[in-house]
């Protein structure tokens, strides 16, 4: 599939080649690369995903929920992998609902709720604003809802 990709993009058989390897070599995929997507793990298809997806460099890159539903091991990879392209300079968008990997990887935090920002700035920004070191709290008073839940 990646060649596929690769090849969609315009590259030669060796710039392609050469680039796969590389892509294998930051995603980790090397144990899988040789077998079909329909045998992979959810997490291995997540990465595979990427993969075709940054086979031509872009410089941006939009991830929605790229850690849904994978374990800690390939949700750690993705992470790891984002953090590496924001350091690279890329343009990095991350749309999640997992707090503790925008507190991680965000220089800037939109809150959306039902279509509207609802407040925006850095992590330290929104905590001292709503006073709370807790995302999800900062979060939950930005849209005006009871943040009770998640106070010890």
């Amino acid at each position: 599939m990646l060649r596929y990709f690769a090849a969609l993009h315009g590259f030669t058989s060796s710039d392609a080649e050469r680039r796969i390897r590389d892509v294998c070599d930051l995603l980790d995929l090397h144990e899988f690369i040789e077998r079909r997507c329909e045998k992979l793990s959810t997490g291995q298809r997540q990465r595979v995903s990427i993969a075709r997806t940054i086979l031509h460099d872009p410089p941006v890159l939009i991830f929605d929920e790229p850690t849904s539903g994978l374990d800690i091991l390939a949700a750690a990879q993705i992470v790891s992998f984002m953090r590496k392209s924001r350091d690279d300079g890329k343009c990095v968008l991350l749309s999640t609902h997992v707090m503790r990997e925008a507190e991680l990887l965000c220089d800037e935090i939109l809150l959306i709720h039902q279509g509207r920002v609802r407040d925006q700035g850095t992590v330290a920004d929104l905590q001292q604003r709503h006073e709370s070191a807790q995302l999800e709290v900062v979060f939950l008073r930005a849209i005006g809802e009871d943040s009770s839940a998640f106070h010890n």
